[in-house]
């Protein structure tokens, strides 16, 4: 479709509030033309916390 996209993060990696909107300013700038989707997706696993009731 044309639409550029990048990801900010490969691998797992901690960012703070402000340098989530930061990381994503230094690819695209702050322009009104800026739109970002943020997709979480996790491996799950660990302490049982992604298995439902």
């Amino acid at each position: 479709m044309g639409i550029e996209s990048s990801l900010t993060r490969t691998g797992d990696e901690t960012l703070g509030p402000k340098d989530r909107p930061n990381r994503v300013q230094s690819f695209y700038g702050k322009g009104n033309d800026v739109i970002v989707l943020s997709n979480h997706i996790n491996a799950g696993g660990g302490d049982s916390h992604c298995v439902p009731n």
